[in-house]
């Protein structure tokens, strides 16, 4: 069983996106800066007021980021991460409905589970581990 874990949205500029998500939106940082290595971005997580979904700022740390290409094109929504309960069966689930592993499964770094981004129907899907 899955369930919506948090929305991912590339931003330029870290330090300006904590600015933004804070005194625009309202939102509480829930982490400090985390950067992830194998991903070479920059992460930082929010609350919102309505929700147990987070959001999670994502900026490209080099230019050879998964994440660069995609701010190049504008930035934004960039993938829905959805918490399961049966790690291994979900992943299953979603390549035999036609899903692409992007990636192996991997620790994040944000918050030390395992994860794995898949891409569905012009959809980047992560998945993380409960």
């Amino acid at each position: 069983m899955i369930k919506l874990h948090h929305v991912g949205i590339v931003v330029k500029d870290i330090n300006e996106g904590i600015k933004n998500y804070k005194d625009v939106y309202g939102f509480a940082q829930e982490s400090e800066i985390v950067y992830d290595e194998i991903q070479k971005v920059n992460v930082v997580f929010f609350s919102t007021n309505t929700s147990e979904v987070q959001i999670e700022l994502i900026s490209p740390a080099a230019e050879d980021s998964p994440v660069s290409n995609f701010l190049k094109k504008g930035g934004g929504l960039y993938h829905l991460c959805y918490q399961s309960d049966n790690f291994d069966e979900d992943i299953g689930h979603f390549k035999k409905n036609g899903a692409k592993v992007l990636s192996k499964p991997v620790e994040a770094r944000a918050f030390k589970k395992k994860i794995v981004f898949l891409y569905f129907k012009r959809d980047i899907i992560e998945i993380v581990e409960k």
